[in-house]
């Protein structure tokens, strides 16, 4: 009796980039298309635990230099007016300094795979506006920054101390009340995953995803500017010795493109291929986008640029035409409306943690 041979399909799957199991990119393939799937989605957490919140008893609190303070339930939110569009999101740790390569002690098939800036996606959301919700409870003409209090703490996740810090962050006013700023519970038609912040999130477009609090359950309209630690010991850059302040603390996505097809490792047939990937600059627009196929020594625009929906990311793609086999060094480089162009190396050689690093990344690839 002959025995059949089957082959099983292997599936992508998120890929874990720390030790502690807080953090997992999207695989290469996820980024390949318009809607990163929610089982795809990269995940950044600060505890290892994902807060578990009964719908029945979960209560979103609005407070502080507001007149009409607010309790709502999960059923009270959904009932309201609501918004659905796209956004990109981007950890802005994504991207680490060329020489973390080096230092890095994680395996090179996990390395090739992650190296492709995973720590990012696009999603279609669903939410109410931020903003109705503040109009409701109306605003004190004394308040300053709006701060959002997810229900996930636990000790820093880098050297434990302080040993409890729930993880909170503000907003200015102007961005809080951006009619886009959304009280999200929907990810891709869908309610949100409880690692993306079920029941509630905040998604602020435009700015990296830390701004963006899980598994929301207090507003708090504040009079005074917020100094707590994950707003003022975290997601900051060193700046060199003659700036004018030591820290640039991040907020706005800056102007970015990636190659995402081909994926790390595909052999590129030498009769012809579609390059493609993506660019975003958070609330600007990218303008134009360029491809080097030399490693950098010559730019031309890409054939297609798609345009964007809502706050996602743009996609492009280019035929390239390589001259023969051999290895190639491929680059992409994005332009924004305010005249911004990703730099050709890391813009902060100050600190060495890459936060918020959007300099152009060459990109391996064989030709056979």
């Amino acid at each position: 009796m002959a025995i059949q041979q089957t082959r099983a399909e292997v599936k992508p799957q998120i890929i874990p980039t720390n030790a502690g199991f807080r953090t997992f990119a999207a695989p290469p393939a996820a980024l390949q298309q318009d809607i990163v799937p929610n089982e795809l989605f990269y995940i950044r957490n600060h505890w290892t635990e994902v807060p578990e919140i009964d719908i029945d008893t979960y209560r979103l609190v609005v407070d502080g230099e507001v007149e009409r303070p607010l309790t709502l339930s999960y059923q009270d939110i959904l009932k309201l007016p609501r918004k659905r569009f796209q956004v990109t999101f981007e950890c802005c740790g994504n991207s680490p300094v060329p020489d973390y390569w080096a230092r890095s002690t994680r395996t090179s098939s996990v390395m090739e795979q992650i190296k492709g800036h995973g720590i990012m996606g696009n999603a279609e959301w669903a939410g109410i506006s931020l903003a109705d919700l503040l109009t409701s409870a109306g605003i004190k003409p004394s308040a300053v920054e709006v701060m959002f209090e997810g229900a996930d703490h636990g000790p820093d996740e880098t050297v434990g101390d302080p040993p409890e810090v729930t993880y909170e962050r503000s907003l200015p006013l102007t961005k809080a009340t951006n009619p886009d700023t959304l009280l999200a519970f929907e990810m891709n038609g869908e309610p949100l995953p409880p690692p993306h912040g079920f029941p509630l999130r905040l998604l602020v477009p435009g700015w990296y995803g830390m701004t963006s609090i899980k598994w929301l359950v207090g507003i708090h309209v504040l009079d005074h500017e917020f100094k707590g630690f994950y707003q003022t010991e975290r997601y900051m850059t060193v700046n060199g010795p003659d700036a004018d302040s030591y820290y640039t603390y991040l907020t706005k996505m800056k102007v970015k493109s990636i190659i995402t097809t081909p994926v790390p490792g595909e052999v590129v047939p030498a009769g012809g291929y579609t390059l493609a990937g993506a660019a975003w600059s958070g609330e600007d627009d990218v303008v134009k986008i360029e491809i080097s196929t030399d490693g950098g020594a010559n730019w031309q625009p890409v054939d297609t640029i798609r345009p964007r929906s809502g706050y996602s990311w743009y996609r492009w793609e280019h035929h390239w035409q390589p001259p023969g086999p051999g290895r190639y060094t491929l680059m992409s480089r994005a332009t924004n409306d305010k005249g911004e162009i990703q730099p050709m190396e890391f813009p902060n050689k100050w600190d060495g943690r890459g936060y918020g690093n959007n300099m152009v990344f060459p990109y391996e690839v064989e030709v056979v």
